[in-house]
């Protein structure tokens, strides 16, 4: 008989086996010195002791990248009329043009 064995059981069996291993390894490698209720907690802010509001606006978040692509934007932005159907059909367009592209059709 070739193949693979099936045995859900044995499957299962060997799952937890392994999770008892990582877990066991996990507590024998890993440090117990960590304390939710100190500052261990707060992100780190350059030695700055002070409490800074770490809420950023999506708008900021990605400014940089925005800001490189902003040309790109503008043109989706003009483009974007929210129909459903003009997007399914530069879809369709676009599969069908990678398929003649494998297929070599385009060739």
């Amino acid at each position: 008989m070739a193949g693979v064995y099936w045995n859900p059981v044995l499957l299962v069996i060997l799952f937890c086996i392994l999770l008892l291993i990582v877990v066991v390894w996990g507590r024998i490698f890993f440090r117990r010195d960590y304390n939710r209720d100190t500052g261990q907690v707060k992100p780190f802010n350059s030695g700055l002791l002070d409490e800074v509001n770490y809420n950023v606006q999506s708008s900021n978040l990605y400014w940089g990248f925005r800001k490189a692509l902003d040309s790109l934007y503008k043109v989706m932005i003009h483009n974007h009329d929210g129909d459903l159907n003009n997007y399914l059909k530069w879809m369709v367009i676009i599969i069908a043009a990678c398929l003649l592209l494998i297929s070599g059709g385009l060739l």
